[in-house]
């Protein structure tokens, strides 16, 4: 049985849903058993991941984030605390500033829209606005944070309007004109403009193999739009 969410952290979540809820308080659970002191936004995310049955967790599923691996990169930023002589979680976590942050807009994000409550999509898209440990772990599993957000923000079943860009990451018109250019789904500039790129390599998690891979990025915002792997001949 789950535990419900500690009296001071539940007073932040009015007209949160059931669902919201839940994944807040099993985000708790999340945190304490991994060790940690506060509940920050990678708790969140597991949190979120966890409940099978919500639009934030098939999002995050079909963009390819799995339980084990957020578990694993989370687990890391544990151990490294571990190291420096942090204690194991004693009574009720607080949030961390950013996962604060993340309640506080994901409420403005379900105004946005028209939603009578919060709901973990809501949650999610405030998890991501405030670019913390949550957003570094995604981008950790080579997830397109930006694809996540656009398809976070359409109904659940509701088919895309846009297609995705492969070489870029960037959602589009499903007929792109010369009146609407590719743009970046962060800042909106056109990319035929600001797209650039830089070379990097990538080892697996034994370090036994590498990788050449290109990152691809708005000059403008400096947000990662993809990745693309280089061949070897």
């Amino acid at each position: 049985m789950r535990r419900v969410v500690d009296d001071a952290p539940g007073r932040r979540l009015e007209g949160f849903s059931v669902a919201a809820r839940r994944a807040v308080s099993v985000a708790a659970d999340e945190a304490r058993a991994l060790g940690h002191e506060r509940l920050g936004t990678e708790h969140l995310l597991l949190g979120l991941l966890l409940d099978a049955d919500s639009h934030a967790s098939r999002t995050l599923t079909t963009a390819g984030v799995t339980v084990a691996a957020v578990r694993k990169k989370v687990g890391e930023a544990v151990a490294a605390a571990r190291a420096r002589g942090a204690r194991p979680p004693v009574g009720a976590l607080a949030f961390t500033a950013r996962a604060e942050r993340a309640i506080g807009r994901s409420s403005r994000f379900a105004h946005q829209q028209r939603s009578h409550a919060v709901e973990p999509e809501h949650l999610l898209l405030g998890v991501l606005d405030v670019e913390g440990t949550a957003g570094q772990v995604l981008r950790g599993l080579g997830i397109d944070v930006s694809s996540v957000r656009v398809a976070l923000e359409r109904e659940p079943g509701e088919a895309a309007g846009a297609d995705a860009d492969p070489s870029s990451g960037a959602v589009v018109d499903a007929a792109p004109t010369p009146s609407s250019p590719v743009r970046c789904g962060s800042c909106g500039d056109a990319l035929d403009e600001v797209l650039t790129w830089r070379p990097v390599t990538a080892s697996s998690l034994d370090g036994a193999d590498t990788r050449d891979a290109v990152i691809w990025f708005c000059r403008t915002c400096g947000t990662a739009l993809s990745v693309s792997p280089v061949r070897r001949d």
